[in-house]
């Protein structure tokens, strides 16, 4: 797992929040693990195929999803957003990841993204991939939001 895909996920996740809603992320950790698990109980995984592939699993709380959702769709009810929470909180993430993947991908390769999964819970049994990962904890007024970049790099154009 190349350390370089933590900046492009930082710089992703960081443009993305301040244009799209408005939050300032800043960086408050980033740690290797073995596989790319979340921790907060909101977590959205998408796969990555092409000259890399993997996953990155997002995760955050329920309260800063809903938050992110009461941003992206103003002037609904309490009642209307929490129905919205898991669509506003999967396009973001594809949002960061589909701009993370342009930057990874430069103009010799090709990546592929699968839609967003959005999974809620803190009992979840959900088997990720075995591979080398960076966890990034990224802070905002709002909340913890975990990118969780487990990815191998494959020769050629995929």
């Amino acid at each position: 797992m190349k350390a370089e895909y933590a900046n492009v996920f930082i710089r992703s996740a960081v443009h993305v929040f301040q244009k799209e809603l408005g939050i300032r992320l800043t960086r408050e950790s980033v740690n290797r693990k073995n596989s790319p698990i979340p921790s907060l109980p909101v977590s959205i995984v998408l796969g990555i195929t092409g000259s890399v592939r993997g996953q990155v699993v997002y995760s955050m709380d329920r309260s800063f999803g809903e938050d992110i959702a009461h941003v992206m769709v103003p002037n609904k009810l309490p009642s209307e957003l929490k129905k919205l929470v898991n669509s506003a909180v999967g396009e973001i993430a594809n949002m960061v990841t589909g701009q993370a993947s342009i930057e990874l991908a430069g103009q010799d390769r090709v990546i592929h993204l699968t839609p967003p999964a959005v999974f809620t819970g803190t009992d979840l049994a959900v088997d990720f991939l075995e591979v080398p990962t960076i966890c990034l904890r990224l802070l905002s007024e709002m909340g913890v939001l975990e990118i969780n970049i487990g990815l191998e790099e494959l020769g050629g154009n995929g």
